[in-house]
């Protein structure tokens, strides 16, 4: 049975360790083959022990899980923006449990969790430019692309970004649920 839940500390390894997976897999020519194939994992290890070790206030992260096997994850920090609302960081899904609707009803779970908190500004996130497959998924569930800018904050190379925005978080729903509907 699938599960939603709060992540703990233990599981922050399998965090990490999914978070780098989905980046080789997902951002091979944004960052270079060194990184993604030697120093990624240290790197996503790094980031999420500190993220539990010390974790800002607004810090929200959901795992989605089948038979104890982690099948993917958000993350996000509300009201991170006085503008775009809360910002959705990471979402990865195994590519193992990629098409069953896990990145729909996360990011679901992240719009009800905004709703039930009366925070107004929706939310947002970046995605790289070269990762399709994700820019495809955000257009199909009702992202607005506003813009992109040339960054270098993760990895080890410069690439280009676009922040895509959720405004209305009862049209966000409407549109989910109607998307997970038609999944079934």
């Amino acid at each position: 049975m699938l599960v939603f839940r709060e992540a703990k500390s233990t599981d922050v390894d399998r965090i990490a360790n999914l978070h780098a997976q989905s980046w080789q897999q997902n951002y091979r020519g944004s960052f270079s083959d060194k990184f993604l194939d030697n120093e990624v994992l240290d790197d996503r290890l790094t980031v999420w022990h500190e993220r539990f070790n010390n974790p800002k206030e607004n810090q929200h992260i959901v795992i989605a899980e089948e038979n104890g096997q982690l099948l993917g994850f958000i993350c996000s920090y509300f009201k991170e923006s006085a503008i775009y609302g809360t910002y959705l960081d990471n979402l990865h899904v195994s590519d193992a449990a990629k098409g069953k609707g896990i990145g729909t009803k996360l990011m679901g779970k992240l719009a009800q969790e905004i709703n039930g908190r009366n925070y107004k500004n929706g939310f947002y996130l970046w995605v790289l430019n070269t990762n399709y497959a994700a820019i495809s998924f955000y257009d199909r569930i009702g992202g607005k692309s506003l813009e992109t800018v040339e960054a270098n904050d993760i990895g080890d190379t410069v690439f280009q970004k676009t922040r895509y925005v959720w405004k209305d978080m009862n049209v966000f729903l409407k549109v989910v649920n109607t998307k997970i509907r038609i999944e079934r």
